[in-house]
């Protein structure tokens, strides 16, 4: 609608179309990266590693201008990540690039493709800022487990059935692996544990 107090009808019909204009471009920008509708869960299944980590440096090639990002892992949540971990954005150059800042950290999704690591928004990776809503998801972090792992061991102590219960969770520990909780094994996952007296029984991925 042309506002009232116009005195020439041209003048106001092209603040009108301009303003339709900056507005269409705007939904345009906003909608330009369209990343696949996957929730944490899912991103965190198709990652090798999924870690949180500070950008240390950004390197830049001189003949071929492709960036890749230094990050020192604060802690990890999937894989078994280096204490720092070299990779490049899949997505660079696009709407869905991601403008890594040095010194920012950052939930990092990363996969394997073609014997190189990658990362990408849409594989999840995000500032650590905004990844409340992956909390759920990732579950303990590795560190939380070293302590879990070793308030779960003095547990063991002073039973007739302590060296399976201590081998038992010296298994779960190489996978990283959690107990079975009371309700039973969460979707996608089975029990598992050692065949003597005493085991404790965790879930592991069912295949």
């Amino acid at each position: 609608m042309i506002h009232r107090n116009c005195r020439g009808a041209p003048l106001c019909a092209r603040h009108f179309v301009f303003f339709c204009l900056v507005g269409f471009l705007s939904t345009i920008v906003h909608a330009a990266c369209q990343c696949p509708p996957l929730n944490p869960q899912e991103q965190q299944e198709q990652a090798a590693y999924a870690f949180s980590g500070k950008v240390s440096d950004i390197r830049i090639d001189k003949k071929t201008g492709v960036k890749t990002i230094v990050f020192d892992v604060l802690d990890s949540y999937k894989g078994s990540p280096d204490s720092e971990m070299s990779m490049t954005d899949a997505q660079a150059g696009t709407d869905c690039g991601i403008d890594f800042k040095e010194g920012d950290s950052y939930i990092v999704y990363a996969h394997w493709e073609w014997g190189a690591v990658v990362t990408s928004r849409c594989y999840g990776t995000k500032p650590l800022e905004s990844a409340a809503s992956d909390a759920g998801a990732l579950g303990p972090s590795d560190s939380a487990k070293e302590k879990f792992y070793s308030q779960l061991q003095k547990l063991c102590m002073g039973r007739l059935d302590t060296l399976c219960c201590l081998a038992s969770i010296k298994a779960m520990h190489q996978g990283y692996y959690l107990p079975e909780p009371d309700e039973g094994c969460p979707t996608g996952t089975v029990p598992d544990r050692l065949k003597c007296n005493g085991s404790i029984r965790w879930c592991v991925p069912a295949n």
